[in-house]
This record gives C-alpha cells, structure tokens and sequence, in this order.
C-alpha cells in the first residue's frame, strides 16, 4: 500500500483570460505550487509567463481544427496547473449537449517546453478538479438549465477565482 504522508496545501485558482483560437473561445485558468521549491523562492499566484505561452501555443492546436456544429459549441476551458514535481495541461471541451472532452498533458518544471501526452487513465487532481466542478455549474446554470435559454456568453462570463 503506498505510504500518505503529504498534507494538503490550499493553492490559489486564477481566471488568467478568454483565448479566441480559431473558431474557438476558451477560458484559461492558472494553478500554481505555492511551496518552496529548490531554489529556496516561494512561488507566485500565476503559472510563469513562459509556461503559459507555451500551453497556448502548443496543447490549443490539440482542439478539432473544425467545429461540428451538430456536436460542438466551440466553446471550452485549458488548466494550467504549475505543480511541485510537474506541469499539467487539461484541455476541455463542450461536446453536444452535456459531455465535456478532454485531453491531458504534462512537462516536467525545468523544461516546461517538452509537453507530452499524460498516461490516458489520468483525469485531474483534487485543485483541478474544483474548477471541473465550477465549470459543470457554470454549464448548467447558463445553458442546460437557464429559464431564458442557452446562454454561451453568459458561460463564458462566468469565471472562477478562488483558494482552494
């Protein structure tokens, strides 16, 4: 059985923009390790600046280059999430009518350039997933449950910020 020693650290959630990328509009979340890391620095609120460029750079082109518009909204949200021993990129996606489609990524932290597919069984960790379950409400309150109708602006007006 593996040994549980680590003791949960609250790390903080940032909304960091909207990316129009094709025919695409995601919401773009950073998550950062607030420890201590090697170099004896306490990290900041935000992912860097580089890891987050190459995020966008590199696992947006991962979304479907069309839209279906039978299936798809065109409409999703990219996790970067700085970790203590790694990076991790979630890709998600609205797909028909309440399916959300994924694709994980990871890179170590001294080179965040080399951004690899994670193991297919992976989903998210316990920070990750409280923006999964903000976005689930966002979705549910907007647009499969919204008295006036589907609202995709009003999706993707709603962003999370938070310590978790």
């Amino acid at each position: 059985m593996i040994q549980l020693n680590a003791t949960y650290q609250r790390r903080p959630i940032r909304f960091l923009e909207l990316v129009d990328y094709g025919d695409w509009r995601i919401k773009v979340y950073g998550i950062r390790y607030q420890g201590v890391h090697s170099q004896g620095c306490r990290a900041e609120t935000r992912p860097d600046e580089r890891l987050i460029a190459l995020a966008k750079e590199k696992v947006l082109r991962e979304l479907p280059k069309t839209i279906d518009q039978r299936h798809d909204h065109g409409i999703g949200f990219l996790i970067i999430h700085q970790g203590q021993q790694r990076n991790w990129l979630l890709l998600d996606w609205w797909f028909e009518q309440e399916i959300l489609k994924q694709k994980l990524f990871s890179s170590p932290c001294d080179t965040p350039e080399e951004i690899t597919p994670a193991e297919p069984e992976l989903l998210a960790c316990t920070w990750e997933l409280a923006i999964h379950a903000f976005e689930r409400q966002a979705w549910i309150e907007t647009v499969l449950n919204n008295p006036a109708g589907p609202d995709l602006a009003a999706y993707l007006d709603r962003r999370f910020n938070g310590e978790v």
